[in-house]
């Protein structure tokens, strides 16, 4: 019987998931000779290979029982037919469900495939002692392990899909401590959901226990499943803290060459890029389960002693997912979650640490001002419980010396400048930043280089204090010497952090190249320390989504906006005032009144951060877009009547104020206002060019002619390359494109026409769809080839090109290949030029 009859006789219908990332690999025509997917039940490798069969075609595989008789003969018996039949290719060979793959068999059938230039394939439960670090490295051999077949969040996803769940947010965390993506188990779970479902929860648990017991652990002998089962107290572990807890055995192979033999078998899968390992959950709580039933208190017994040796070794932060996730005296599990503290401030790594400290009684955590800060910390957890967190703050400051400086010390005064810009009081703010600002400037060079990391923070608060005011300069400053400084003593967290928010600020004065830079800094190192879920990012999100609105785009930015707004509920400090601008403009340019009613329900009071200076003028100004987004600009001029600009920003007021003048057709009076400003010379840039543009707006309505206004407007969109300025004001964007306002003859503004008719019709109508072919040829024709030289590169005729080409032309709006690649920029279908 074939490999693949018997297995589909034996399991019967089973769904297919297609699981590209690992077939397209196996499939393509540099694929290793030899692939081997091997590790325990339940995996899907068998449906790999099929997958894998499909990509490469019908006739392409041989699917050969691996137990035949003579596994050898049978292999070189079809590939000699193949070179019979003249076949261009031997076909490759596949052995499913390998019961021996150190055998003669399989060893003969390797031969074979040698001598005819062919690949194999076989899927095995035992990795065979032929598949060697050396031939791994060389490529000869492909291995598919444990780790490369668990379901990813993606896989799960689809699977879901397939299957008619809906998951949650709470699904998909019981589904991955049911199943850690195994992916028999992953279908068994979501089956159970089905509202036809037949199996209860009770009996899928008890299914998953027997499954790992049975098919998974069964052919342990009983010296590895006693190694493993005591390796499971740990969710976690490396050679020194597995030779900790298998102390009590004598074992031949030392720690690492224990756990280098059990990942090679499938047992274990990486916990991160430092060297940890970890069961998979389900298997590891198989074991645990037999563990406390027979020797009930041995995993505390060898967490604890773990515990302390790793404290006493100086490894704390090994230490910390031990106390988590077992029950330890209080006193020890106290002083390992107080010794951590330090290098997880500076790597900006809790999540071990704020779960081990809610494990902690009360009184222990009361009598700590370490661990009262970390207690504050995890109140601020989504979603923030600002009184927890201001009473665990409180407490630590009357227990530490307020006279000398501290880590802990600095660490209350970063946490009060949080707590009093969340509540919206920026007075309360500054006058602690003078409090803690005080201690450092009478610290010793020594204390400060001891404290470097918290002075850092301390930096980032008074940064973000700036901008609250709405101070930009000395914000721009401040985060960035806070970000040269975590950058150069490698404190990610903090560089993270302080970039995101300079980003921020770097946009609002204009620098919009910067403000990209800073932002892409940001998010590799989130991206690159595993932080692009956390709580900083929405500013991310948000300086993306409004450096696009500058530049004159909307597509995409509804959904960058929605990114941030998911994470608003969860900030400490929710930038409400912010998000609410983004919208607003966005419901400007896109004519889109759902974005202007988003922008309307972050401008309320509800978000005491609208209180603080700079938020409740930019609030203020969304609210009164929103409002010009639904036709209303007596109420929009209504808004902003009473309102009072911080200083340094009364022109960013005023540019509100006349663009809702002129919506009601008041050009007087927007000119009146824009000419109270006087000196713009240090007025940010962006909003210099709101000014200018604003002016010539009033002079277009009146029929008059712009006067100076024009040439200085132009030059600041060249200097910033935002095009936001021109698209919000309609008749100077008709005069620009209609040919009316004469446009620079050469340099970056000459095609500007051009790319804000493209604008304002993709904003209004929708971005142009574009074909995969017509994509292919618009980046051919970004380039120094001719149409004749991109038509032979395409292997397509002349007339096909030009026919693509004309296709192409027409949804841009473009006359010829030039203005094609110069509105695919503008609406960043291309990158910029360099």
């Amino acid at each position: 019987m074939q490999g693949g009859e018997r297995d589909r006789r034996r399991a019967g219908p089973r769904p297919v998931l297609s699981r590209p990332r690992l077939s397209e690999p196996l499939a393509r025509r540099d694929a290793a000779p030899i692939v081997v997917v091997q590790g325990p039940p339940g995996l899907g490798k068998s449906l790999l290979l099929d997958d894998v069969a499909r990509r490469l075609g019908a006739g392409r595989v041989a699917r050969v029982d691996p137990d035949a008789g003579d596994l050898g003969a049978a292999v070189g018996d079809i590939l000699a037919h193949a070179v019979a039949d003249d076949a261009s290719d031997p076909p490759v060979i596949l052995l499913d469900d390998t019961s021996d793959p150190d055998g003669d068999g399989v060893r003969a059938a390797l031969r074979a495939v040698r001598d005819h230039d062919t690949r194999l394939m076989l899927s095995t439960r035992t990795l065979p002692v032929w598949v060697t670090a050396d031939r791994l490295l060389d490529g000869t051999i492909h291995l598919v392990g444990l780790p490369d077949l668990l379901f990813d969040g993606a896989e799960v996803q689809q699977l879901a899909t397939r299957l008619r769940v809906a998951l949650s947010a709470d699904d998909v965390a019981e589904l991955e401590q049911a199943t850690d993506g195994w992916p028999a188990l992953v279908v068994a779970w979501l089956r159970t959901q089905r509202p036809d479902a037949t199996l209860s929860e009770r009996s899928l648990h008890d299914l998953i226990d027997r499954f790992v017991r049975i098919e998974v652990l069964g052919d342990l002998p009983p010296s590895d499943r006693a190694l493993l089962t005591d390796a499971a107290a740990a969710p976690r572990f490396d050679a020194t803290v597995l030779a900790l807890l298998l102390e009590d055995h004598a074992t031949p192979d030392d720690p690492a060459t224990l756990i280098d033999r059990w990942a090679t078998a499938g047992r274990l899968v990486p916990a991160s890029d430092e060297g940890h390992w970890r069961l998979p959950l389900p298997v590891r709580r198989c074991l645990l389960a037999q563990l406390d039933l027979e020797r009930p208190g041995r995993r505390t017994d060898l967490v604890t002693r773990a515990v302390r040796l790793l404290v006493a070794r100086g490894r704390t932060t090994d230490a910390l997912p031990l106390v988590v996730d077992s029950a330890l005296d209080k006193a020890t599990a106290g002083s390992v979650v107080r010794a951590s503290w330090e290098p997880a401030v500076a790597r900006g790594q809790f999540d071990d640490l704020l779960p081990a400290v809610n494990t902690l009684p009360d009184d222990v955590v009361a009598a700590d001002p370490v661990l009262l800060l970390l207690a504050a910390i995890s109140a601020v957890a989504p979603p923030p419980d600002l009184d927890t967190f201001a009473r665990r703050v409180a407490q630590a400051d009357r227990l530490v010396d307020q006279q000398t400086l501290s880590g802990t010390l600095l660490t209350i005064r970063c946490f009060q400048m949080v707590l009093a810009r969340a509540r919206g009081d920026d007075a309360a703010a500054l006058a602690v930043e003078r409090r803690g600002r005080a201690l450092i400037d009478a610290a010793a060079d020594e204390q400060l280089r001891e404290h470097l990391d918290r002075v850092v923070y301390f930096d980032w608060q008074t940064g973000a204090n700036r901008l609250a005011t709405g101070d930009l300069e000395a914000a721009e400053t401040i985060l960035g010497q806070a970000a040269t400084q975590a950058r150069h003593h490698s404190i990610a967290w903090h560089e993270a952090n302080s970039e995101a928010l300079r980003s921020y600020t770097s946009l609002l004065r204009g620098d919009l190249a910067g403000s990209a830079r800073q932002s892409r800094t940001a998010s590799e190192i989130a991206r690159r320390h595993g932080w692009a879920d956390n709580q900083f990012t929405d500013h991310v999100h948000l300086t993306r989504g409004t450096l696009d609105l500058e530049h004159g785009r909307t597509a995409g930015v509804a959904e960058r906006l929605h990114r941030a707004q998911r994470r608003l509920d969860r900030d400490v400090v929710p930038p409400a005032g912010r998000l609410a601008l983004a919208w607003s403009v966005l419901a400007l340019l896109a004519g889109d009144r759902t974005a202007a009613g988003h922008a309307d329900l972050l401008t309320g009071d509800d978000y005491a951060t609208n209180r603080l200076p700079l938020n409740r003028l930019l609030a203020m100004i969304a609210r009164s877009y929103a409002l010009l987004a639904r036709d209303d600009p007596k109420a929009a001029s209504d808004v902003l009547e009473p309102v009072v600009a911080p200083a340094r920003h009364a022109a960013l007021l005023a540019v509100a104020r006349a663009r809702a003048l002129l919506a009601a057709d008041d050009p007087l009076a927007a000119g009146r206002e824009l000419a109270a400003l006087g000196d713009l010379g240090t007025v940010p840039l962006t909003v210099r060019a709101d000014v200018h543009a604003l002016h010539v707006e009033c002079a277009l309505q009146r029929g008059v002619h712009a006067g100076g206004a024009a040439h200085q407007l132009f030059a600041l969109i060249e200097r910033t390359g935002a095009r936001r300025p021109l698209l919000l004001a309609p008749l100077l964007r008709t005069a620009i494109v209609g040919g009316e306002l004469p446009l620079p003859p050469s340099g970056p503004l000459s095609t500007l026409a051009v790319e804000l008719a493209a604008l304002h019709r993709a904003n209004t109508s929708g971005a142009p769809a574009l074909s995969e072919r017509e994509t292919e040829v618009l980046l051919s024709l970004d380039g120094p080839d001719t149409l004749s030289e991109i038509a032979k590169s395409m292997y397509i005729s002349g007339n096909t090109l030009k026919t693509t080409a004309r296709s192409l032309y027409r949804k841009l709006g473009a006359a010829d290949r030039y203005e094609a690649v110069t509105v695919a920029r503008a609406l960043a279908i291309l990158p910029p030029s360099p």
